[in-house]
């Protein structure tokens, strides 16, 4: 199958046929060839927004390796993993072969399935992104060699974005020092859920008021039974954990954020959408998907911010020209 790869490039780019090919066998090709495309000298499967590139068996070795075993990757289950490449990429037998490759996957054997867990979720509904954010702490784990016992997780219930932080103690100060970093990154959400306890609630508001230098801070209500989606964050950080540390597990610290990208990068099973997707836009890029050379031309923002950028950038440049002309 791969060798008709070139056939179809050969096709879609000269109009050309393999010389041996009967009438018949020409149609049947034509008929195929329609199902891709091609874009920057290379062959992609499907119409655009949905094209994937074409890959030997080889180069998909390879890719899924990327995906699912790097550090990037988390050594996501089945279904994340086979819907993250079957986005990206085509080759022939490529459900099979996915499947094989994870079932000889080392680490993932050794950890074992995940438990089923009875979804209980959607009784807290949201309508955008940051509304509501799931505040939880998990530990002591094993102390990493920078002092590292605890993590703080935020997830939005809305994209099910996470954010985690390694903390060396589970204290208030700590604590709203790490969520001012999160409100620096993405704004205030409105409202903050936890199970961590009243008292340390009202510390926590107290301490974010302080640190932000505002009267009042984002609302941390208490509910020791609906912070559900947290809690499940927790698991599979410490899951995904567990197929990557030593075996002290004291370094866990070092593949936090590697573990955090696997998360957002593949598909939630609840939205069927990525968290990275509901937070950008668009999905998040594996080196693998880059290319060799990238020329400024193929660059592309999209069509409503474009012109207005370029305008923007014109009124800049006149302004810095007539700067320049009074000697400012």
């Amino acid at each position: 199958m791969e060798g008709r790869w070139d056939e179809i490039f050969n096709l879609l780019t000269k109009g050309s046929y393999p010389l041996h090919y009967t009438k018949g066998q020409r149609q049947s090709l034509r008929k195929y060839a329609s199902k891709f495309s091609i874009h920057a000298g290379g062959l992609f499967f499907g119409p655009l927004p949905r094209r994937r590139a074409i890959k030997s068996k080889e180069e998909a070795w390879t890719n899924f390796k990327e995906i699912h075993s790097s550090k990037m990757g988390g050594h996501s289950g089945i279904v994340k993993t086979r819907k993250s490449l079957c986005s990206k990429f085509y080759w022939h037998g490529m459900t099979v072969d996915i499947e094989k490759w994870l079932s000889e996957c080392d680490h993932c054997q050794r950890v074992g399935p995940p438990l089923k867990v009875v979804e209980t979720l959607d009784c807290i509904k949201v309508s955008g992104v940051w509304e509501l954010v799931g505040m939880d702490l998990t530990g002591p784990l094993p102390q990493t060699p920078s002092g590292y016992k605890y993590i703080l997780t935020a997830t939005d219930y809305f994209s099910k974005w996470v954010e985690a932080f390694p903390l060396k103690t589970k204290s208030a100060e700590e604590v709203s020092q790490t969520l001012c970093t999160i409100f620096y990154r993405h704004g205030c959400p409105l409202r903050i859920l936890t199970d961590q306890g009243q008292e340390f609630v009202n510390q926590i508001n107290s301490k974010l008021c302080e640190l932000l230098s505002i009267e009042r801070s984002v609302t941390a209500a208490y509910h020791p039974q609906t912070n559900g989606l947290d809690e499940k964050t927790n698991d599979n950080i410490k899951r995904a954990l567990r197929k990557v540390v030593n075996e002290r597990q004291d370094d866990w610290d070092l593949y936090l954020d590697a573990t955090l990208f696997s998360l957002r990068s593949k598909m939630h099973t609840t939205t069927k959408f990525s968290p990275f997707y509901l937070m950008y836009g668009r999905e998040a890029r594996f080196p693998c998907e880059l290319p060799v050379e990238m020329p400024l031309s193929s660059i592309i923002l999209p069509t409503e911010y474009s012109e207005y950028v370029h305008e923007q950038e014109k009124v800049q440049k006149d302004r810095d020209e007539k700067y320049l002309n009074f000697g400012l």
